[in-house]
């Protein structure tokens, strides 16, 4: 909700353990009852790629492999003898579930039989958003600025081109008065796109271009690319967490003992997932202390909404002696979490409006950027020391607007505010967004998301350094071990690395998901022991692994559809965790958000397993299953 009040403020101004698995973090030992193994095929020929999903616990928690080549699947070994269900499901045929599973300690043999969906319409439906918002940028490829400026301010909040967004016909009118809701909500479009945008959007999703390009994508395999061998290694979990109106904007790994926490903003709660005795994790709720705030704190006379948040918890981070500390956007405050008392301790900012997201340096202060007045502040636990810095604006107005913000978030009913925002003709305010520490000199380096600069800043002096991005759009930017600074363009679709001992970029890469260009990477992370980039597939359902050295992409696709992504962690084990953030949650597939874990090396090898070399393979007892087919409801 903050981001979108932000840029509402900002046009005013311009008009004017596995867990299935035994080997869970930190978990107590278990005796494996057993594992499932199988194969998926269709009319006798292997469905290559599916993805073998297997559900247990309340809240569920779900464990997905990739069948190889021969449609030949295999689990890790699982810490329940019964209470499984399971789904199968590959693009381009119908879903398959089955009910009432039990692994045996030998292994449970499943013999997948999947339907191939023969009516287009049914099969289009099962692609990802990026696919159907492709269809809006080939409409917009004649005016790149259009195309930039559709990607930046329509996918911010959630994925453009799903079956809740877009996948329906309207009129002109009706998409005008959508685009003018979502002008209120911070999508605010300059004059030339919102008037052309009806246009834009009638043209790509006309019933006759959606059915002459779509199916286009499906053949012999199906509509979607292959899981090769790599991706073939991965297991991909999930943790149902939170509840209809959660969004987890921001999750973490907390290494002290291996659980797992998330701020969820709409709800201004502090989750957490522990492995310690249930390998389905069990789940405890804090909820944050909002104090007199009223709904949508510093920017109540902005909200209209009686059940907006007071707090806008947005990130969270771990400092070095155990505590969690929190941005509240919404509260402007910062607040410290002590997961063995349980306490908190709320600080008000003194300076700034907006704290974003937090990380902290070797010294065990906090940095971070706030990305209503274009500062990054600095928070002493220790000593309770604020300071902030003022990074570089483009001009004289663009300055005098910040140096305004406060006041007129104090008196923004003055203004009718959304309304007037939602006409306004764009806006291009700089917008400090991600932040990283340098791990080799502790210098501190942030994104402006709109301005297309980063910047260095001395941890000492706060002597600023701006430097401009050959891109558009830089957002969550982090360090390798090296020093070399990775960060994505959200709207071109890319990642670029920044030699910050020779200050120079060094080289762009556009990630290949298809269709090309059709991927909005919110944020990426690198593993400090291999340098491997990881990055948010915001857009297309998946988490994605570039190798720099090689130059070796590998995608990771998620078994939930429309899972709109902002952050990325890893655990000691190397695997990557991130949270469902799309706003508002009820465009997830099953209107349930969760926390994703891809493990890129948990599942066995078909090829070496000696489960598929035996003679004769035992079926299971067939009253354990049962098989129906179900294809992606519209």
């Amino acid at each position: 909700m903050t981001m979108r009040l932000i840029a509402l403020l900002c046009a005013l101004c311009w008009i004017s353990t596995p867990a299935l698995a035994v080997e869970a973090p930190h978990a107590q030992t278990q005796v494996s009852p057993g594992y499932f193994y199988g194969k998926v095929s269709s009319n006798h020929v292997a469905v290559k790629s599916a993805m073998v999903t297997f559900y247990h616990g309340n809240p569920v928690h779900s464990l997905t492999v990739f069948a190889d080549d021969e449609g030949r699947f295999l689990t890790p070994h699982l810490p329940w003898p019964d209470g499984y269900s399971a789904r199968v499901r590959r693009a381009g045929w119908k879903d398959v579930s089955l009910d009432t599973l039990s692994p045996r300690t030998n292994g449970s043999w499943l013999n997948i039989e999947m339907t191939r969906i023969t009516d287009a319409r049914e099969m289009i439906q099962q692609l990802p958003s990026n696919y159907w918002m492709n269809l809006v940028l080939d409409e917009m490829k004649g005016h790149p600025d259009h195309l930039l400026e559709f990607k930046t301010q329509c996918t911010g909040c959630h994925q453009q081109g799903s079956p809740l967004t877009s996948r329906r016909q309207f009129t002109r009118e009706q998409w005008t008065t959508i685009i003018h809701d979502m002008g209120t909500r911070s999508a605010i479009l300059t004059d030339n796109l919102r008037n052309a945008l009806p246009d834009y959007l009638m043209k790509a999703y006309d019933d006759k271009n959606v059915l002459a390009r779509l199916p286009k994508y499906d053949g012999e395999d199906g509509p979607l690319p292959l899981a090769d061998a790599e991706t073939r290694k991965s297991v991909i979990e999930e943790w149902d967490l939170g509840g209809s109106r959660s969004s987890h904007h921001d999750m973490m790994v907390y290494h002290p003992d291996g659980s797992i926490w998330s701020v969820d903003g709409p709800t201004d709660t502090l989750h957490k997932i522990s492995f310690a005795t249930n390998p389905d994790g069990d789940r405890t709720d804090y909820t944050i202390p909002h104090g007199d705030l009223k709904p949508g704190g510093v920017y109540a006379k902005m909200s209209v909404d009686p059940k907006d948040d007071y707090l806008g918890a947005h990130s969270l981070q771990t400092a070095p002696n155990g505590d969690i500390w929190l941005t509240l956007a919404s509260g402007n405050q910062l607040a410290g979490f002590n997961p063995k008392t349980e306490k908190w301790e709320i600080v008000d900012l003194k300076e700034g409006i907006n704290p974003h997201t937090l990380r902290f340096d070797k010294k065990g202060r906090i940095w971070f950027t706030m990305s209503a007045t274009n500062h990054v502040g600095r928070f002493d636990p220790a000593t309770k020391e604020q300071k902030f810095v003022s990074l570089p604006t483009p001009d004289l107005k663009t300055r005098l607007i910040l140096w305004m913000t406060p006041f007129l978030i104090t008196h923004a009913d003055w203004f009718n505010l959304r309304e007037n925002s939602a006409n306004a003709n764009g806006v291009s305010m700089p917008v400090p967004y991600g932040i990283d520490i340098n791990p080799i000199d502790g210098s501190v380096w942030y994104s402006q998301l709109y301005m297309r600069h980063i910047g260095r800043i001395d941890p000492e002096t706060f002597e600023v350094t701006s430097i401009a991005t050959p891109f558009d759009t830089p957002r969550r930017l982090r360090f390798d071990s090296q020093g070399g600074l990775w960060v994505p363009s959200y709207s071109e679709g890319s990642i670029h690395l920044f030699d910050t001992k020779k200050m120079q970029w060094v080289k762009s890469w556009t990630i290949p998901v298809e269709p090309l260009g059709s991927e909005v990477p919110y944020a990426v992370f690198v593993d400090k022991q291999t340098d491997m980039v990881w990055i948010t597939g915001t857009q297309s359902d998946s988490m994605i692994r570039f190798n720099p050295k090689t130059e070796q992409w590998t995608h990771y696709p998620y078994p939930t559809r429309v899972t709109y992504t902002r952050e990325l962690d890893m655990d000691d084990a190397g695997r990557v965790w991130t949270s469902h953030a799309s706003f508002p949650t009820w465009h997830i597939e099953d209107g349930q958000p969760k926390v994703v874990r891809v493990d890129p090396n948990g599942a066995p090898d078909t090829n070496t397993a000696d489960v598929f070399k035996e003679a004769e393979i035992a079926p299971m007892a067939s009253k354990a299953v049962t098989l129906k087919a179900q294809p992606f409801k519209k």
